[in-house]
């Protein structure tokens, strides 16, 4: 499969394509989950307004603040982004335009200032406008309060990009991932911006030690999880990472890869979404035998 036809097949799918229907539930306490608008968002009830994590696709950006306008007291005051996709930041610039004060690493901030070429999906993302960039940035970790919660966020070592922060909120016990795990699907990485499957594999076991049995778990797509699926997750990105690695060392080329198909085992579960066996295949292998 060539690069441009498995990106531009990926880029087609629901995730990276136009919102889907908006869906608002409960997770715990004065904390909702906001699904079908890119990456899942979880909105925050505080005493002067919301905060949200993520800001979805700019498609979506109504529906978003139609549906965060029935909770609490309904005005966005607060965006923290855990990466800088698209599909995460794509209302940045309309909040930002209202005022909304936006929180991310530092290495979000620059790559959303200066644009990407995303060169899986042989696509251009312009520079953010001025509006939409975070105003506040970090580089390692810290504690966001918010709405009586107490929220400890931490960038993690480059995986899905350079910039993947998680977000955890301690009373409620509820956990944002963003785009370190998708549940159920495989997942892109971004090998251009300094994301790997070997990344992906041991953030995934960084935040196994971060939850606990109880807690709700947000992935950046895919529905809710339990400590135990971010462990299928992790044991899943191994596997694949070993296969890769073995084949990669072997000689294998793109062609042979995915005609042997040595992900069956996965496959069946992990690659029925928007990331299909032999994108899967190509993304990595592209990704881990590119010469930089």
């Amino acid at each position: 499969m060539a690069v441009a036809s498995a990106g531009s097949a990926f880029l087609r799918s629901p995730l990276y394509a136009q919102a889907a229907a908006i869906n608002v539930s409960t997770l715990r306490g004065k904390l909702h989950l906001l699904a079908g608008a890119g990456g899942n968002i979880i909105i925050m009830e505080g005493a002067d307004g919301l905060l949200l994590i993520d800001s979805g696709l700019s498609d979506s950006t109504a529906g978003i603040l139609a549906e965060s306008g029935k909770i609490g007291k309904g005005e966005v005051v607060r965006l923290f982004n855990t990466h800088w996709h698209y599909d995460h930041t794509g209302s940045n610039v309309a909040l930002g335009k209202k005022g909304v004060k936006i929180m991310a690493q530092e290495n979000v901030r620059t790559r959303l200032a200066k644009g990407q070429y995303m060169e899986f999906f042989k696509r251009q993302i312009d520079p953010m406008p001025p509006e939409g960039l975070p105003a506040e940035t970090f580089r390692d970790k810290g504690t966001l309060k918010f709405g009586g919660e107490t929220a400890h966020y931490q960038h993690l070592p480059p995986a899905h990009t350079d910039g993947d922060t998680v977000i955890h909120f301690h009373n409620a016990n509820v956990f944002h991932g963003g785009d370190l795990l998708f549940n159920g699907l495989y997942p892109f990485i971004d090998y251009g911006s300094n994301g790997s499957l070997a990344g992906m594999a041991a953030d995934a076991e960084r935040i196994l030690k971060m939850v606990d049995e109880n807690t709700i778990i947000v992935p950046g797509h895919g529905p809710v999880a339990k400590k135990g699926d971010v462990k299928d997750y992790a044991d899943m990105l191994s596997g694949c990472l070993d296969i890769f690695t073995k084949e990669i060392k072997a000689g294998k080329t793109l062609e042979q890869l995915q005609a042997d198909q040595p992900f069956n085992a996965y496959d069946e579960k992990w690659g029925k979404m928007f990331i299909k066996p032999d994108q899967w295949i190509a993304l990595n292998y592209l990704g881990m035998t590119k010469k930089s």
